[in-house]
């Protein structure tokens, strides 16, 4: 008999999903060559969830950019393609009129965690009512906390991809 975890109270879960139990993932060449640690690290928080799910980086339409989205725009957005509850391509869109960091410091946003955040909206996690967990809809600069899961990202993963 195969145990589901039932979800709990703070994400939310969007019904689609990679039928495949992997996505892969591929940065443009807008991307800041000194991301790469930050956003492999990003992937392994969730590979390391203990779900049923892995990030690949290897080159493919489901891509990562950095580019203008207004200095009052948000930091990142993801932007879903898909065919039923099957995911087929995601996007994400790093705003390049945001300042970032690599190291957590203070005035710059984490991308790292930023990252972690667009990531789970791939696996289909929306945003979470918990102030704590990475999928919350905000972020502070210099904030680095959402680089490691939450109990309530990891019961999300674990719930979709069991």
């Amino acid at each position: 008999m195969v145990s589901i975890i039932s979800p709990a109270s703070a994400y939310t879960y969007n019904g689609r999903y990679w039928h495949s139990g992997f996505a892969q993932v591929d940065k443009d060449s807008s991307i800041p060559s000194s991301w790469s640690n930050s956003l492999t690290q990003a992937m392994s928080a969730w590979n390391n969830a203990g779900a049923n799910f892995f990030f690949y980086q290897i080159g493919c339409e489901n891509k990562l950019y950095y580019t203008s989205l207004g200095s009052s725009g948000p930091l990142a957005t993801t932007t879903e393609t898909y065919s039923g509850t099957s995911m087929t391509k995601c996007i994400v869109r790093f705003n390049s009129d945001k300042s970032w960091s690599t190291t957590g410091a203070s005035g710059y946003f984490d991308v790292q965690s930023a990252a972690t955040h667009e990531f789970g909206h791939w696996l289909s996690l929306g945003h979470s009512s918990n102030t704590e967990a990475t999928m919350y809809s905000t972020m502070s600069t210099g904030e680095t906390k959402k680089r490691s899961l939450h109990s309530d990202d990891i019961a999300g993963i674990c719930y979709i991809y069991p």
